[in-house]
């Protein structure tokens, strides 16, 4: 009995050892941040960016593109299975791809618009890199920007915003250099606003 006491901590922490070692599955699929959500909505940013380029150039829409067939555009591994990444992107690709070719903003609206701040959490949690955080931060927050000076009958004025000027949102100091933060979230906010916004 004595010899059983003396190694019960032992035992303990291995058992809390193991208890953190375990995947937290929860974290992987927190709200709508599951794989294949996630490749949904990559998916329809890439997509409504061709269907707004094929109207602009009065060409037939036509979804079934290489990017559409492929469907790993912006996949990393951390994100969870590709096939699942890869069926919610088809998804999203084909949907986004008829809105923007018909002007629709509201799977913007519904998707990127004022997302809550939580997510940035789930981001660090997940140990994205720099890139896809700003990446998918910067295009939220440019969509948000781009939809409300629409609205507002606004110009076209991206760099006129904080949130393009201090380019900081979702940055946290585990992703080193600042700086290529800020430049990936400019690149990624202009888009996004230009997709709101709906010009240039």
């Amino acid at each position: 009995m004595k010899n059983r006491l003396m190694y019960m901590p032992l035992i303990l922490a291995s058992l809390g050892l193991g208890f953190f070692a375990v995947p937290r599955p929860a974290v992987a699929q927190v709200g709508s941040y599951s794989t294949r959500q996630h490749g949904y909505e990559h998916g329809y940013r890439d997509g409504y960016d061709y269907g707004r380029d094929v109207r602009a150039r009065g060409a037939a829409l036509d979804y079934r593109t290489d990017v559409y067939q492929t469907a790993d555009r912006g996949y990393r591994t951390y994100m969870g299975l590709v096939e699942d990444y890869r069926s919610g992107y088809r998804e999203g690709y084909r949907n986004g791809a008829e809105d923007g070719y018909s002007a629709v903003r509201s799977g913007l609206e519904r998707l990127f618009s004022d997302r809550e701040e939580p997510a940035v959490t789930v981001y660090n949690e997940r140990h994205w890199d720099y890139q896809d955080v700003a990446a998918d931060v910067g295009y939220r927050d440019g969509v948000s920007a781009g939809l409300h000076d629409y609205r507002e009958r606004h110009s076209y004025r991206p760099q006129e915003h904080d949130q393009w000027k201090d380019a900081d949102h979702g940055y946290d100091s585990a992703f080193g250099n600042k700086t290529a933060y800020k430049q990936a979230y400019r690149t990624a906010y202009e888009n996004g606003y230009r997709a709101g916004y709906g010009g240039r």
